[in-house]
Order: structure tokens, then sequence, then C-alpha cells
């Protein structure tokens, strides 16, 4: 007997990010609408909703259910998301939340109940943490984001970690470490005699013994595998980003179930023997093998159809040329074993079939939408896609090529471009939500609008990280650094408005300085340098004001310039990072920062350029030197910031001009390049021939070593700007052979970059 569809509980508007049963009777689910849904069966194969606890503000991601006790003696549902909030309620009260759970300095993804009542909680604020009688008694620390944790029999717990390790820990200390998987371990499940299973973003699940032993590897999905589950008889369920979930049983596939929708993002049992699943079409459904409790026939017809009618990626089955598939009439033949999978050539289409033992028939699940020969329409690096879309990751730059099938989840195709690119992790949302609205008549399924990254812990904070709309047409358009469009004769010298670092992810920003706030607290060295809770709260009505910048100027006051200055010059350089990351965005309305002391000192302060080893930079050197420059930029944006730069022209300038020598970090050097315009376009309102000059020599030596093509091209558009309708700085450009070093800079970037190619012509031309 195979599991069939039982119940489909619909009222969630959103992702269904986490399940779990109570009883046979009683469910509860959680998604990214921000509620918790609790279900009570009305019959063999219905539930209705009981309850709909509503106090979480942001994405709901976890649930657990503490057994009744002397004092609920109801049972307990603990939730927990983006809120950062444990929020604990009794079912048949779910209005309110009866303890709130807080200490997590980001979003909570994942909660277990130990055997002992104990309340276990992992974070992307890289720790998890021990909960008992509504107090956090242990909290232990890993590499990177904690997706996954287990209480044990024992009393001890594991966790699973982004950081592809997964820790046993005993009193709060870890006493095992488990390597093997290849990626982020995102589910735990305890099995019989001391192991436990264990499932990952690498596609894998895995069998543990408690001693450390990796006993099996279980190999069949596709894609990201976020779920695991036992069953009453032992058998392990399993989900993930391939629209499926797995049965296994001794270790083999023993049955899938495609669902209609990119990602089953939590499965569990009933102990019944029923498994409950929540998916991204925003619908729990419950599966079981008992005829009684089957769905009503036309309830199963209505599934098997929107399953069928789904595309299918020809690399989740194999791929094949549709030429060599076989026509219709293979499915007149029986199957070879349960859960086979086949393609059909239907003529104007490909077919993905799949064989069930139970009832003797070939069930379609699906058309594959990118198997070879089936009618593409734009060819990309020798593959054929559906798509092919242009992305302008930054004004004046070529766009770069993002290759889609319909089939794809969106995410993963968005993930895959940001890491062949090395973009920041924050564009994932904005390209994803592109590629939805441009091919969204062929997009598989209903994909959620904010996706959390299953790497680093989704819209994490990384310093020079961005956020920003999709530009309307064709092609989306990053957040970042703009310059602005060249009219139409595409001359884009002189340039004559300053570039300025404006996007930014404001909540992170702000819950990164929280939590290195924290951290600094409980350090010997520093602990005298945290910031007071006053001052966190000032901090943060700062950034409140930063969402609204005709209000921001007036909101900035002297107190909060000395509170950031003291968490940017005070704290540890490797934790400076989000405070000089606010100043850089506070000077862009506020003349504060740039007038209440030398410029120069408050920048070789922040990141201690006059020290430099010019041999190689540090990573925290690196951070600390591009937020400074953007910071230096963004002085331009207001007039006593422009006077600011001027005055202290010579001094700033010999600070900054030779950071770039060790380092090629990409987002520094686009930073110092837009310093650098910034300075020409200063320059052409404010004369000084002497900086002119010694700025065309620190412009064509910084070319001559630069091979991305954004940094060249605002250096060139600087270098133009410099010497545009002065006879002098000509001159001196080319006694400097700037044109030979404009030329070679075009031939580093590639053959289709037209912008690079019309400003390469544009300033051949000016140097004749």
């Amino acid at each position: 007997m195979t599991f069939q569809l039982s119940a489909v509980l619909v009222g969630h508007e959103s992702d269904v990010k986490a399940v779990v049963a109570a009883t046979e009777d009683l469910l509860a689910s959680v998604s990214r609408d921000t509620s918790t849904i609790t279900w009570r069966r009305t019959g063999a194969n219905s539930f209705e909703p009981s309850g709909r606890f509503q106090e979480h503000s942001h994405f709901v991601n976890a649930v657990t259910y503490l057994p009744p006790s002397g004092d609920h003696p109801n049972g307990l549902f603990a939730s927990a998301g983006s809120d950062k909030i444990i929020a604990v309620f009794d079912p048949t009260l779910p209005k309110n939340a009866l303890y709130s759970l807080i200490g997590h300095t980001d979003n909570v993804c994942a909660l277990s109940t130990a055997p002992n009542g104990d309340i276990i909680s992992g974070s992307w604020d890289f720790t998890a943490k021990v909960w008992r009688n509504w107090e956090c008694i242990f909290t232990v620390k890993h590499n990177q984001s904690v997706w996954a944790v287990l209480g044990l029999e024992d009393g001890g717990f594991l966790t699973g970690s982004a950081d592809k390790t997964i820790k046993l820990w005993r009193d709060g200390k870890c006493v095992h470490t488990y390597l093997g998987h290849t990626d982020a371990v995102r589910g735990l499940a305890p099995l019989s005699d001391r192991r436990f299973v264990s499932c990952s973003n690498d596609g894998t699940l895995r069998i543990w013994s408690l001693d450390g032993e990796c006993l099996q590897e279980l190999t069949g999905h596709t894609s990201f595998v976020y779920t695991v589950a036992i069953l009453p008889s032992g058998e392990i369920v399993s989900g993930g980003e391939d629209r499926s979930i797995r049965i296994w049983k001794g270790g083999e596939c023993v049955q899938t179930i495609i669902h209609p929708c990119p990602s089953v993002w939590s499965v569990a049992s009933l102990a019944n023997g029923d498994i409950i699943t929540g998916a991204s079409d925003a619908v729990v459904r419950v599966f079981t093998k008992s005829n009684d409790r089957l769905a009503p026939p036309e309830v199963l017809k209505a599934f098997d159809d929107s399953v069928a009618s789904q595309a299918i990626p020809s690399n989740q089955i194999g791929d094949v040329d549709k030429s060599k598939l076989p026509g219709p009439d293979v499915l007149d033949r029986p199957g070879n074993k349960d859960q086979q999978v086949i393609m059909v050539n239907m003529g104007n289409s490909v077919e993905a079939h799949q064989w069930s033992q139970a009832d003797h028939k070939w069930h379609k699940v699906g058309e594959v939408v990118d198997a070879i020969g089936s009618g593409r329409k734009t060819q990309f690096e020798g593959r054929d896609y559906d798509y092919v879309f242009d992305v302008d990751i930054g004004e004046g730059m070529p766009p770069l090529k993002l290759p889609y099938n319909a089939s794809q989840n969106p995410y993963e195709a968005a993930q895959e471009f940001i890491w062949k690119h090395e973009l920041p992790q924050d564009y994932l949302d904005q390209i994803a939500n592109f590629i939805l609205q441009n091919a969204k008549d062929a997009t598989l399924g209903a994909s959620s609008s904010s996706y959390q990254d299953p790497f680093t812990g989704g819209n994490r904070y990384v310093p020079g990280g961005s956020r920003g709309p999709a530009s309307e047409g064709s092609a989306y358009q990053s957040a970042g650094v703009q310059l602005n469009r060249a009219p139409q004769s595409s001359s884009y010298i002189p340039h004559l408005e300053y570039t300025l670092f404006k996007a930014a992810n404001l909540t992170a920003i702000l819950a990164k300085l929280v939590q290195l706030n924290a951290d600094l607290e409980k350090s010997m060295d520093y602990g005298t340098a945290a910031l007071k809770p006053e001052e966190e709260k000032d901090l943060e009505q700062v950034i409140k004001s930063l969402e609204t910048p005709s209000k921001s100027q007036q909101a900035f006051k002297p107190h909060h310039l000395a509170i950031l200055q003291k968490a940017a010059l005070q704290w540890p350089p490797q934790q400076r990072f989000p405070a000089i990351d606010i100043l850089r965005l506070v000077v862009l309305h506020s003349s504060l920062p740039v007038t209440s002391g030398s410029l120069a000192r408050l920048l070789d302060q922040l990141a201690g350029f006059s020290t430099l080893k010019q041999d190689a930079l540090s990573k925290v050197e690196e951070t600390n030197i591009m937020l400074a420059l953007r910071f230096l930029a963004n002085a331009f944006a207001t007039k006593e910031g422009q006077a600011s730069a001027y005055n202290e022209r010579q001094q700033i300038v010999d600070l900054v001009k030779d950071c770039w020598r060790g380092t090629q970090n990409k987002n520094l050097r686009v930073a110092l390049a837009t310093v650098f315009l910034n300075y020409a376009v200063l320059l052409n309102e404010r004369p000084d021939d002497a900086l002119r000059v010694d700025l065309l020599k620190t412009v064509i030596e910084f070319l001559r070593t630069e091979t991305d093509a954004e940094t060249e091209f605002r250096a060139m558009v600087a270098l133009g700007t410099l010497v545009h309708d002065n006879a002098d700085a000509k001159e001196a450009a080319n006694l400097m052979n700037a044109a030979s070093t404009v030329k070679r800079a075009r031939r580093t970037t590639g053959d289709s970059e037209v912008k690079l190619q019309q400003i390469e012509k544009d300033l051949i031309a000016l140097l004749r």
C-alpha cells in the first residue's frame, strides 16, 4: 500500500514553513503570512481551522508541540520566526501568547521539544538556545546559521548548521562534531538504537550513530532537502526543493509524492502513520495509507491534475533527446517498478509519467519543458533556454545575461546567477521577483516573494550588500551605485553629478549592530565601549528616520553622532562596520559628520589609511576601507560636505589614493573609483590644477591594474571629466600615455561591453 492524499487544509495566504502534530486529531502550521493555525479533525479525511494565532509581526518559520502538563493540561504550541520571538500559546486560547521567549538577535528558524520538556531553538544569529521554564539555560554557537535542532532522550541535543556541521551538546558543551555533509544541514530527526538522520542542501540524507559514524547516505532528491521526519513504522520521510516528499525504507526510496509547487518546506508524522506536509503553495496536506482516510475521488483527481499541469525540469529525471523518446503507446505497458518515471514524446510536448503499482496505472506528473529538442526560444553558452534576461548591475555597465527555463524555481536560478557573478546575497529577492514578473506565464507553481537564502540565513546583513527595487522594463536593475545614464549622444564626458551609495538594508544593519554590541558587553577588553540601552534606542530612531530621508536631517543630532563615533572608532576594528555603514547613510542627509571636525582625520580613524601595509590588506581592513570610502563618496551629497572635501582635498586624496595597492577587492576598488569621480566633478566646479594633475596620475596608474568592468568604467569617466576642456590636463594625460592605458583597460573585460567601448572612443577622441 502506498501513501495517497487524505486531506487538503487551506487557510494560509503564503508559504507554509512548518507543520507539527499534537495528536492524530490536532495539528498546527505556521506560515510566512505571519500566522499560526491550529487544525482539528472533523472527519476521517478532513480538518478545519480551530484557531489562528496572529501575534508574530513577520514570517513564522518554526513550530513545535509541548505535551500536556499539570500547569497546561491542553498542551502548548511554540512558534518562532523573523521577529526573533518564540511565542508559546495554549491551542484552546490562541489569541494571546502565554509566554514570549526573547534572546535571539535574528530570525528563529528551528524549534524542537526535548523529551524532558525543554524547548530548543536555532537561529540565523549562529546560536542555538535551550529554554527551561521559559528561561534560557544554555546558548551554544556555530560558525553560521543554526537551521536544525533536536533534543535527545539522554538530555543532550543536536544542532545542524549552514556551516555544514552537526554538533552534539551536553550541558552546553560540544562533545562531538559530525562531518560529512557538503552544504547546509537543514533537518534532524531521531531514529532508534542511538541513531539519527539529517538532511541537507547537498541533496542527501545521512544516517548517523550518536558515536559519530555515518552509517548510510540516502540519495534521490534532486535539489535542497529541507525537512525530515520519522514515521511510526520506522520509515523516513523527507521533503525539499524538488517538489517532492520521499519515503525511505531500508536505505531505499520506496515512494515519491510530487507536489504542485516548488518547495516542500516541512514534513511531520501522525501517530496513525499519516504524513503532513507544508509547502510553498500555502497548503497543508495529509497523506495516508489507510483506505478509510483517503480523500474523496474528486479531491484525488484535482490533486493529480494540479501535479500533472506543472512543468518539470529535465534534470530532475535525466536529460534525453526528444527524438529518441517513446511515443504515447508506451503508456499502455506496465512499469518495471513502483514510482518509475518515464518521459514520453507526445508530439508537441514531452510529458513525465510515474508508474503506480497500487492502482497499476501511469500518472502524468508534469510536462518537461527543457528537454533537448523541445522548441527553444534562445541559446546561451551552448545551451537552450526559454528566456535569457539582461541584468543591469550598475549604471554604465554592460548587462549580465541571466538564463532561465520555465521549469526552474526562480530562486534557484537567481541564486546560481549570484554565485556565478559574485554579487551581494541581498540581490536574491529582487532578481527572483523580476523572473517571476517576466516569466510568470511559464513559471513553475506559486513561489514566495520573500526567499530565505538556505546557505547564509536569508536577508543577512553583508557589509556592502544592498537592496533596491527592480527597474521598470525588461531588465532587472539591482540596488547599488548608479551613474546617471548618458544622454542620447552616448557621451559620458564630462560627468556633472556626484555619484552616491544610497542603497541599504536598514533592518539588517541595526540587527547586526545590536548583535555585536551584545557580544561587546561580555568583552574584558572592550566592554566599556559597548553602547548603553538608551544609546541603542537612539540609534534605532536614527535608522528609522533614514527610511524617510526628508526627515533624517532634522532627526540627526550631535549626541547621535557621538554615539555613532563611539561604535565606529572605539569598537574593535572587526566590529565597526555597521556603525561606519550608518555614518555612510547619515552623511547623505546631514552635514554633521563632516562639519564636526576634520574629515581627513575622521576617515583615518575609521579605517586606518595612514598605517596600511601596501603588500596585502586583511579582510577586516578591506571592509572598513570600503565603507569609509563610501562614506567619503556620500559626503559630496551636501554643500557642506563638498566644502569639507574641497578644503581638505589634498590631505584626503593623499590619504586614500594608494589604498587599492594591497587588494583586489571589487567593492573597495569600485568605491575608490567613485571617490576619484566625485573629486573630478568637484574640481570642475572649484579648480585646483595641481590636484587635477595628481589625480590624473593616480587614476591612470589605477586603471593599468584594473580588470573589473564596473571599476574601469567609473575610473575612465573620472579621467575624461578631469581632462575635459582643460588643455594642461590633456597635455599631462598624454605625457602619462593615458590613451594606451584606456585601450588596454577595455581589452581586459571581454568583447561585449558596449558602454566601455563608447567611453574608450570618447576618451581617445578627447586626448587627440
